[in-house]
């Protein structure tokens, strides 16, 4: 009985080394991923509208809106305009990546035209 008490002790010893020598095994090394994060991402603009083939303006720069143009921190006059709609027009505060969207109204006939 003795012996049989000396075996099991040993296996469950046994057990536990193994177990411990498992996880020394198990270092993963995760490689770091380079993301660009919001802070070093560049400041740009970019103006959704609707309809689709509406003007953008940006009226107090010289250089032509596209989208993501890429700006300097500071406000912006945008204009966005279609015939037969309504333009918009808004001082914006750009000072990250930004996205606008702009839903023109059409403009009322008048019914005196009829």
């Amino acid at each position: 009985m003795k012996n049989l008490s000396l075996l099991a002790a040993a296996l469950l010893l046994t057990g536990c080394s193994a177990t411990s020598k498992t996880n020394k095994t198990e270092d993963v090394v995760i490689e770091p991923t380079p993301q660009m994060s919001e802070e070093n991402a560049p400041i740009s603009l970019t103006v959704i509208t609707n309809p689709a083939d509406s003007r953008v303006r940006i009226m107090n720069i010289v250089p032509v809106y596209q989208d993501a143009i890429e700006l300097d921190a500071g406000k912006y006059d945008i204009e966005v305009s279609k015939a037969g709609y309504i333009t918009y027009r808004k001082w914006i505060t750009v000072d990250k990546k930004t996205i606008l969207t702009i839903e023109l109204d059409e403009k009322q006939s008048s019914q005196s035209a009829q």
